[in-house]
């Protein structure tokens, strides 16, 4: 059983790589590998991270009626396991597919469920996370105050744990709030500050994709 959880980590990471090239068929193919010795081995916790990263690829393909079929499985999975945690990430993973829907009510929904068991078990990252989600949702409903006391929450976390990256995609988010209520010159600091961050932290290309 050990050689096949680890043959199952294996797949797991593989895909990971694959999903971090935008190879998503490679990706999905390892990560069904894992899923079936994971099922085979009986590993809920293994088994559970693997339906949420089919999940993730299913949401990066536009498919997200199986997205949120395999990160529903998952959080399933992990609430019968009691894994807090990985509760979090799921319910973080389905409100970005929700908000790839524009459905805002139930993205806000599963990120707030999100944002009070990261608070609970004291995940900085993951509330950080969870800020900066419910500041977009709400900057995409034209609710500029909210979003922009979500994203300045969420930076400050950033800030103080350290996470460049975040801080990047945090102050484009701001910047881009900012530009949306005709605040260009609050637009342009906070832009520019988010840009310098990713180039820095080698991620402008993929914060560049995202605005």
């Amino acid at each position: 059983t050990g050689n096949k959880k680890g043959m199952a980590d294996s797949y797991n990471n593989i895909g990971l790589i694959y999903d971090d090239q935008g190879n998503y068929p490679e990706a999905l193919k390892n990560y069904l590998a894992s899923l079936k010795i994971g099922e085979e081995t009986g590993d809920k916790a293994g088994t559970a991270i693997t339906y949420d990263n089919i999940g993730i690829i299913y949401g990066k393909q536009g498919n997200y009626k199986e997205a949120l079929k395999n990160h529903f499985t998952a959080l399933k999975i992990d609430e019968e396991i009691g894994d807090k945690a990985s509760i979090a990430r799921c319910y973080n993973n389905i409100a970005v597919i929700y908000i790839y829907q524009k459905n805002y009510a139930e993205a806000l929904k599963s990120q707030l469920n999100c944002l009070n068991i990261s608070e609970e078990i004291g995940d900085k990252a993951g509330i950080a996370e969870a800020y900066f989600n419910i500041g977009v949702i709400y900057g995409d409903h034209n609710n500029y105050t909210e979003a922009l006391r979500n994203d300045f929450n969420a930076l400050k976390i950033e800030k103080d744990i350290g996470d460049k990256e975040g801080m990047a995609e945090s102050y484009i988010e701001i910047g881009n709030v900012y530009s949306k209520k005709k605040k260009n010159k609050d637009a342009l600091i906070y832009l520019n500050k988010g840009l310098f961050l990713a180039k820095e932290t080698g991620k402008v290309e993929n914060i560049t994709n995202e605005y």
